[in-house]
């Protein structure tokens, strides 16, 4: 409890938002993780300075976003929110967690050239064996992987692997290479995961993870990316809206 920062009294920002503010920041920092339970509200309060009911206001609406969980008798703790990401508005990896608010890291971020597989090759309509760049990353919003991805780049682009892939790779393509994404097309299933899958993602082998496979084209319909994901399904939703025809 001595290590939670005080409120300040003398802001004009309402008490209810800092504590809103303090306690999501204390769940971004892994300050409470998931599982945990939280203090006791009314040590919490006392230490805050504040009334219950002024902190159960900030309480509700992380239990409203799906941060925290209440329950009789266990009490609040920390829930593990999933992202959902839509099928009908593709982007970056980078600008989705950005538009959706949720800071992200990499823990693997490796760049290689290797040899075309027949499928890397059937994708991008090159001969099996031609060099590509490949990118791999394996991605977080905490300590744990939340996905690993594997990017191979068609040699029109002019990749060297030199690049600064820390940017958000569409707009490194397109202000570097003047490389624009226009389509992209993307098939995805559930499938166990194999033992090195596993262990990029930190889960037991065949444990369900989500394979997606999209091929990024440009506005010639010229292939431009072959990128193969996997994500924990504990961690990810995928969500798309169909309008019926009138």
């Amino acid at each position: 409890m001595n290590n939670i920062p005080l409120l300040d009294h003398d802001s004009k920002i309402p008490l209810h938002q800092q504590a809103e503010e303090q306690l999501r920041k204390l769940i971004r920092d892994n300050h409470f993780r998931v599982g945990d339970t939280f203090p006791k509200e009314t040590d919490l309060a006392k230490r805050w300075g504040i009334s219950r009911n002024t902190l159960r206001q900030a309480i509700a609406n992380l239990v409203k976003d799906g941060l925290l969980e209440r329950k009789k008798r266990s009490g609040t703790t920390v829930r593990k929110k999933k992202i959902t990401t839509d099928l009908a508005n593709w982007l970056s990896f980078s600008h989705e967690m950005e538009d959706k608010g949720t800071p992200f890291k990499d823990l693997r971020n490796e760049v290689t050239t290797v040899k075309a597989s027949k499928q890397v090759a059937s994708q991008l309509q090159i001969t099996p064996g031609t060099a590509v760049v490949c990118l791999e990353r394996t991605r977080s919003t905490g300590r744990n992987p939340m996905v690993y991805f594997e990017s191979y780049f068609h040699p029109r682009i002019g990749l060297t692997g030199n690049e600064n892939f820390k940017r958000p790779l569409y707009e490194l393509l397109d202000e570097e290479f003047h490389i624009v994404p226009v389509y992209s097309q993307e098939e995805i299933r559930a499938i166990a995961a194999t033992d090195q899958i596993a262990a990029l993602l930190k889960i037991p082998a065949g444990a369900p993870v989500l394979e997606r496979k999209r091929l990024v084209l440009d506005a010639g319909r010229k292939p431009i990316e072959f990128n193969i994901c996997y994500y924990r399904s504990d961690w990810f939703t995928y969500s798309i809206e169909i309008k019926r025809p009138l």
